[in-house]
């Protein structure tokens, strides 16, 4: 049997996951770029294989899943394995600024959550060849995430009231997979840049930015109007967290894109999922 060559070294990588969407796609990526790939939880880290790239996702899995996730990082920070590919967020900060956060910016975070991400962070900083990767807020985790709870009212009917003060970075799934396979791509390929790196759209927006966006999507879909007001949040705090990504750029070359790509077949996926019959 003829044996595919990649020319990684290594050309096996561990996905530590947390069970949700992500893994699967992460996974799925790396196989499609040539990579050996193991999906491992949190309980089976003594399966890793000794000199793999690992890219710990478990972050990912959201705020019930923080405390396994800082015992897994810590576990990881003491393991014999090659580079590793950290996905960490913006929440390590507080927010609340017209400025874009970049990587020598001081994290303090002002929540619960925000403080757990930076812990991970943190627990992970005395090991060599960790890449840190900061994104941007994630529009199609789940149902109780922006996109999902966008759609959800629109399919019942409810008018909105969507955040016009906070400006963010917007930042897909398949985007997100996209950026953390190109950076195990090169470390594999030989490229020693560890540090930490921050990943956002390149155009940001606030909330109801994006819920005007993605109604005008989904509205695309049907012959009627769907009779849904959005409008913006009286009095709302300014939360912005904008995160700058030109380092990400310069030295792993990974351009920015829009979160507006693609958005109509996300916006279709979750009609779909949502069960829509209007």
């Amino acid at each position: 049997m003829q044996i595919h060559h990649t020319g990684y070294a290594p050309d096996s990588v561990a996905v530590i996951g947390s069970g949700s969407k992500v893994d699967g796609m992460l996974q799925k990526r790396l196989q499609r770029a040539g990579f050996r790939v193991q999906l491992l939880n949190a309980d089976e880290l003594d399966q890793l294989r000794s000199g793999a790239i690992v890219v710990n996702a478990i972050c990912l899995g959201g705020s019930e899943t923080m405390d396994g996730a800082l015992q897994a990082c810590r576990t990881l920070a003491a393991s014999e394995t090659g580079p590793l590919v950290h996905i960490s967020s913006y929440r390590v900060f507080p927010g609340g600024t017209r400025k874009r956060y970049d990587e020598d910016d001081e994290p303090a975070p002002n929540s619960e959550q925000g403080e757990m991400w930076l812990a991970c962070e943190e627990a992970l900083r005395g090991r060599a060849g960790v890449t840190t990767l900061r994104f941007g807020w994630l529009v199609d985790r789940n149902e109780q995430a922006l996109l999902g709870r966008i759609l959800a009212g629109i399919l019942s009917g409810k008018s909105l009231e969507l955040d016009d003060q906070s400006r963010g970075s917007p930042v897909t799934l398949t985007d997100l997979c996209r950026v953390v396979v190109a950076v195990v791509q090169q470390l594999a390929s030989g490229a020693l840049q560890s540090g930490t790196y921050h990943y956002g759209a390149a155009d940001a927006c606030t909330a109801y930015e994006f819920g005007r966006e993605v109604l005008e999507r989904a509205q695309s879909f049907y012959d009627e109007d769907f009779g849904v007001a959005l409008s913006p949040l009286p009095e709302a705090e300014n939360h912005s967290a904008v995160l700058a990504s030109e380092k990400l750029r310069d030295v792993f070359g990974i351009q920015q894109r829009s979160w507006r790509q693609g958005l109509t077949r996300q916006v279709e996926l979750w009609l779909e999922r949502l069960g829509s019959t209007k």
